[in-house]
């Protein structure tokens, strides 16, 4: 698939490099690299270098082509890739696994939360309690914030909802600053508040030993201050999504490279979209003064959208005041049209049948069902309830991959994952916090109870077993519930081995499902355990099935499905698709209508959103809304415009027309 010809050897021949690069791109055509791309694959990977590579310029490929050159001219040179998300880390793995690097001491690549925690593991930092346990999403939202809110509130911090705890601890996690420099942090805003916080959250953290996953590169680039670099043994690393990382983040990647390693960052300013982590465009484009580099490779030829598609996309883009700027991102040349078109329906009923039409016609057209997005601002599982009805007219199936968040939300579920826990660690407190959380007639009276009485040096865990073992003294109500509970459990616990447990293809998770009572769990339930159990490797032992269960059902959720996927804008980075639809493009929904919403990232995750599609882009947004949908974004249920983002732009990108009609023709045609 690709060729590297080198005269000579070592990098001062990095110039004569021949390169041939053949990629499947825009209608499945085959496609060499570019000059643009060429550059970069030349680059002196002794040196730092920044890459702003706009969407579908071949960010990845090109990197991947850069690796397998060194790997020919540089045997044994030491190399790390990092992303930000499972999913472009698992993209770039599959792109890793067809080239040849065999030349490098290379490893597989790993998010920057990971390679964070591993940094915190080779330095034997102390900081991190031990066993190591990271909650997951349902731990963290249902039990960790809202205790931390209540605790707050009962010391006199009424202000503290679990909503400014994440605030808070968002905050925390990036270092107390922001990349923004119009950004007002609320730790700035109430200090006295954010240090009550603080102090809290260390006991919190200390007395049900636990560590944030948001927390690790913060904790990391602490490590690195305090120990030094030694343990880094790498030459180059490769940062992609560079936009994405917060301060911390970048902290953490700055004292590597003060160490003698170079760094490569790859991203673009325009799809910074995670500012609720404080990152921002700043972090890439302040790169080349932080990393002392004037080494720049610009990709700004499209291989993915039409013609059309890009031509709104860049309105959209461009109108953004304040904009850093840069070559413009074109279509590579001989690049269809393709077609792109903003909807204005009479109302939301109207909105999704004319959804729902245009998808089957895409369908009728050949286009794969998975090769069809809808994009939402917000509120996806809910787009897909109101969607699917109109669909199921035109026989067209929905892929939902939430489906996998609302079986971990099941009390079954939740219950057997704890007692495996408690069987791996006895002590494991968020185990017996969720088993206690999930129990009727149990409530926070007596988690505070217990919290309030962990020893020195002992955990939430060890505390309940102690108080159970002195039968729960001074404790007003709810012994001989709260006994039985803790009976039950510990009986269920011994009943099961792991070291005796016979395994079938189903691995850990069919284990798991026959120490369920199945009747208690629903049929997607059985589904995750058993795919997850297949897909994870029965020889990473019980703990490593429970670690993965989470971001490996829903990597496989998303892999799986055969229908029209339906997602937030968030989630549609690093998506390609035949078609993108977006739906409720609107004032009041794009951008959001809440208190301190940041319009230039509301534009830039637009900008994401358009840029999605190879041939098709659709935005929609309706006249009027009434029922579910009118409580997304402003509250009015009367007349409704189009977003502010599409009102004056030049040429057709803020043109709304005529949905019905649109749809009319489209079906004729």
């Amino acid at each position: 698939m690709r060729n590297v010809e080198v005269e000579g050897a070592g990098m001062e021949t990095s110039k004569s490099v021949k390169v041939e690069w053949e990629a499947v791109g825009m209608g499945g055509c085959l496609m060499t690299l570019n000059e643009q791309q060429i550059a970069f694959v030349e680059h002196d990977p002794t040196l730092s270098a920044r890459v702003l590579a706009g969407p579908g310029t071949g960010k990845s490929f090109t990197a991947v082509q850069f690796l397998e050159r060194l790997a020919v001219e540089n045997p044994g040179f030491r190399v790390r890739m990092l992303t930000f998300t499972r999913a472009a880390t698992a993209e770039f793995a599959t792109k890793m696994d067809d080239a040849d690097l065999s030349g490098l001491g290379i490893v597989r690549p790993a998010t920057v939360h990971s390679f964070a925690l591993s940094t915190l593991l080779r330095i034997g930092s102390s900081t991190l309690p031990m066993p190591l346990r990271i909650p997951g999403k349902w731990e963290t939202e249902e039990l960790i914030r809202p205790h931390l809110s209540r605790r707050l509130k009962a010391d006199g911090y009424q202000r503290a909802t679990p909503t400014i705890v994440r605030r808070i601890e968002e905050e925390m996690s990036a270092g107390w600053q922001s990349l923004d420099p119009l950004d007002e942090l609320y730790t700035d805003i109430d200090p006295v508040l954010g240090a009550a916080y603080v102090g809290l959250w260390k006991q919190h953290r200390r007395r049900f030993g636990y560590v944030l996953l948001a927390e690790l590169p913060y904790a990391a680039g602490l490590a690195l201050e305090d120990h030094g670099t030694e343990s880094i043994e790498l030459d180059l690393l490769l940062v992609d999504e560079y936009q994405d990382l917060n301060m911390a983040d970048i902290k953490m990647i700055r004292l590597i490279h003060e160490g003698g390693v170079a760094v490569i960052s790859l991203g673009d300013d325009d799809q910074s979209i995670y500012g609720n982590r404080l990152a921002a465009p700043e972090g890439i484009l302040r790169f080349p003064e932080e990393f002392n580099t004037e080494l720049d490779y610009p990709l700004t030829e499209s291989r993915r959208c039409g013609k059309s598609i890009l031509e709104a996309a860049r309105a959209v883009i461009e109108a953004q005041p304040g904009r850093f700027t840069k070559p413009p991102l074109v279509p590579m040349a001989g690049a269809p049209d393709g077609t792109y078109a903003y909807l204005r329906f009479p109302s939301a009923f109207a909105e999704l049948e004319g959804v729902a039409s245009i998808i089957a016609s895409r369908v009728g057209a050949g286009v794969d069902p998975k090769d069809i997005a809808v994009i939402t601002r917000s509120r996806a599982k809910d787009w897909a309830d109101w969607l699917k009805s109109h669909l199921d007219v035109h026989g067209v199936s929905l892929a939902w991959t939430g489906w996998v968040e609302d079986v971990l939300e099941e009390h079954e579920v939740r219950r057997s994952l704890a007692r495996a826990h408690i069987r791996l660690e006895s002590n494991d407190s968020l185990a017996w916090w969720t088993l206690l959380h999930i129990s009727n007639g149990i409530g926070v009276t007596f988690i505070d109870y217990v919290y309030d009485r962990v020893a020195a040096n002992e955990t939430f865990g060890a505390a309940l077993l102690r108080l159970f073992g002195d039968e729960f003294p001074d404790l007003a109500y709810g012994r001989t519930r709260i006994q039985r509970l803790i009976t039950e459990t510990l009986e269920a616990v011994d009943d099961m081995d792991p070291s005796a447990a016979e395994l079938d293809e189903r691995g850990w998770g069919g284990w798991l499902l026959e120490r369920m009572d199945r009747s208690s769990i629903s049929e997607d339930a059985a589904r995750l355990f058993e795919m997850v159990g297949r897909a994870v490797s029965a020889d990473e032992g019980l703990a490593g099935f429970l670690s993965q269960l989470e971001p490996v059902g829903k990597d496989l959720a998303a892999a799986e499905g055969s229908g029209v996927r339906v997602m937030t804008m968030y989630s549609s980075k690093g998506l390609t698709v035949n078609t993108a639809l977006v739906l409720a493009v609107e004032e009041g929904i794009v951008p959001f209508d809440r208190p301190g919403c940041d319009e230039a990232e509301e534009r830039r995750l637009l900008y994401v959103a358009m840029t999605r599609a190879t041939e098709m882009c659709v935005l929609t947004y309706a006249q009027r809304r009434i029922g579910p949908s009118a409580r997304i974004g402003s509250t009015n249920v009367g007349t409704r415009n189009r977003s502010p983002f599409l009102s004056g732009l030049p040429g057709t990108a803020g043109d709304a027309q005529h949905g019905p009609t649109w749809v009319a023709r489209l079906l004729a045609e």
